[in-house]
């Protein structure tokens, strides 16, 4: 018998086929993984879009009423749409403030949700 000197073409298809697949799985987690950056950004800006209008609220002294109030506001290079509904729950000094942020007027899920409580004006 005489010794090989290479490989076989069948070793060669079959060692092929294992870098296929190991590149085309690679490739498909690099992709999701940039997909959740992105998603994870865009939820950051919508929590700092929340926070910052709470704190407005602090700054400025402001009680909002009990209600829903609506509005825009650019932070980001992006137009994002806040929510804010105020409730006055039973036997308490607090109003309840909550938050809800999205991108824009895109009507689905809210990126940000915040809640807050501040002290009720004396009666």
């Amino acid at each position: 018998m005489r010794a090989r000197d290479g490989f076989t073409l069948l070793e060669v298809l079959v060692a092929l086929v294992v870098v296929a697949v190991a590149l085309g799985a690679g490739v498909r987690a690099l992709g999701q993984s940039a997909d959740v950056a992105g998603a994870l950004a865009e939820r950051t800006l919508a929590r700092w879009v929340a926070e910052d209008h709470l704190a407005l609220l602090r700054a400025q002294a402001l009680i909002p009423p009990v209600g829903t109030r609506e509005g825009d506001v650019t932070q980001g290079g992006r137009t994002w749409h806040w929510t804010e509904v105020s409730s006055d729950p039973s036997d308490s000094p607090f109003r309840r403030i909550e938050l809800h942020v999205r991108a824009g007027e895109a009507a689905g899920a809210d990126l940000a949700q915040l809640v807050a409580f501040q002290l009720k004006p004396a009666q």
